[in-house]
């Protein structure tokens, strides 16, 4: 299933079949029930393409930006493509490996704790909260974790790990970093 939304601007039917026709060449790659959110959003450089697939419970996102449409969408689709075949690297290898050390065991926890007065030091009376999402963390392993937040894109991810434990992965500059919630 293939839904396409424009924000900002008309989406004409030719722009819209050519979507259809470039999402197409990558469904081939993906499971039967894998269905396709597109977003295509006008702004002040041109276009902004978000692709987000939902694969049997997981998703993947592809996303670009260009001055017109059709080459937004390709890069797009591009970077879905490159990010699906590095998932199925990863399960082919996880399949062959036939499992994988915990990550959390290789990173020391965190050392540093913040304490109430280092917020002192912050004005957040003009914080404001721009966006909240309802999420249903999926239970999984750390690396099943660390494969879903970079096929998402993001710098960190919430998930329930194998043990029932609500934890939170994240990007550091060398590596990744594991909260895992009391």
């Amino acid at each position: 299933m293939i839904n396409i939304t424009a924000r900002g601007f008309e989406l004409k039917q030719g722009a819209k079949d050519g979507t259809e026709k470039e999402l197409k060449r990558i469904e081939k790659m993906l499971p039967d029930r894998a269905s396709f959110d597109v977003t295509i959003s006008k702004n002040k450089d041109g276009y902004k393409c978000d692709i987000t697939v939902l694969n049997v419970g997981s998703f993947i996102r592809g996303e670009a930006e260009a001055d017109r449409i059709e080459p937004c969408v390709d890069m797009a689709v591009d970077d879905l493509k490159r990010k699906i075949r590095k998932l199925k690297t990863y399960l082919v290898d996880k399949k062959r490996k036939s499992g994988i050390d915990e990550l959390a065991e290789a990173f020391a926890p965190l050392e540093q704790e913040i304490s109430m007065e280092d917020f002192d030091q912050f004005d957040l009376s003009s914080a404001e909260i721009k966006r909240k999402k309802t999420i249903s963390p999926q239970m999984m392993t750390d690396d099943e974790a660390i494969v879903q937040m970079e096929m998402l894109g993001h710098s960190f991810f919430v998930y329930l790990g194998v043990d029932g434990e609500t934890k939170i992965i994240y990007q550091r500059k060398s590596g990744y970093g594991l909260l895992i919630c009391e």
